[in-house]
This record gives C-alpha cells, structure tokens and sequence, in this order.
C-alpha cells in the first residue's frame, strides 16, 4: 500500500488481495459521501461536512503505511492532513500470490533435524546420524505396520531435509 499527494488529488495504490484493500473501498464508498468508480479506480471527493472524518481516515491510513514500510515523516503526514480537502483516488492492482516461500521451507528443514541456521554443517550432520540412526525402518524391532510405515516416512523427511541443507550450506560455501 502506498500513499502519493500529487497537485489534484491524494492518490493510494493498493494490491486487490491486501487485507487493507476492502477496508479502504468500503470506508471511502459507505461510509463517506460522493464517491464514484471509473474503470478499476475508485475516486472519492470531499465535502465540507466531512473534513474531520477524512482526517481521521487519512492519518490512520498513514500510519499503517508508515509501519508496513517502515518509514516515519512528519513532515509527510502534515502535508497529507493540510491537502485531506483533494479528491483520493482509489488504484487497484492485481499482484500475483505466491504459494512458494523458500525460507519457511528452508527453516522446516531445519526444524526436522533439530538444529537452526547458525549451526555448522558438522554439527547438523551428527544431528542428523543420530535422528536417522533412531528412525531407520530396519532398527525397528516391532512388526507393526502403521509403526513401520511412521518410521519410514520420518526417514525420508529426515533424509531430505539433510539432503537439502547439506545443498545450502555447500552452495553458500562456493560462493
């Protein structure tokens, strides 16, 4: 989310599947007066009935921005409350959501085997011998299927959650 003062409006750019987008949109469409759509941009313009309410909108519409983005200005947030009687235009963008996250795998590897990012690759693989060691379906003296099969599949995961942090930690190290 982003916010832009230009000469003739107050302009806030978001991504249609923000949390703040359908906040936005209603506030601006409900509960504030005059607001029409042109093609995907939203336009609201002010009346003098509603100044303190457009205040509030904007400055707590600031400070959410200022959090997300980590960046205070005063400066900013007066110029946005002195120019609040300008018309706000609404601009959605449609960004794309990933499913794939590669540090929250990464760290679930990580977890699997006990260790954590800091650790060296000698100390995550003596971690990783004893957890196989334990896990291996052979070590299994009990002929329970659904025990066998636990014991299988932990192997597995262990293996490759070893297998893949064996790849980072090398990867780093040529680079």
């Amino acid at each position: 989310m982003k916010l832009h003062i230009s000469t003739h409006c107050i302009t806030i750019h978001l991504a249609e599947n923000s949390p703040f987008s359908l906040h936005v949109k209603h506030f601006l469409t409900k509960k504030m007066s005059r607001s029409f759509w042109i093609n995907d941009t939203l336009i609201n313009f002010a009346t003098p009935l509603e100044v303190v309410k457009r205040q509030a909108f904007l400055t707590k519409l600031y400070y959410t921005c200022a959090t997300l983005s980590r960046t205070h200005n005063t400066q900013f947030l007066k110029k946005l409350l002195l120019v609040c009687h300008k018309p706000i235009k609404v601009i959605c963008h449609s960004l794309p959501i990933f499913t794939h996250h590669e540090p929250e795998q990464s760290h679930h590897f990580y977890t699997i085997l006990y260790s954590h990012h800091q650790e060296s690759l000698q100390s995550i693989r003596t971690k990783y011998l004893r957890l196989a060691k334990q896990f291996h379906p052979d070590t299994l003296k009990s002929d329970d299927e659904t025990t066998r099969q636990h014991y299988t599949e932990a192997f597995q995961k262990i293996q490759e959650a070893y297998a893949h942090i064996k790849a980072e930690k090398t990867k780093k190290r040529v680079a």
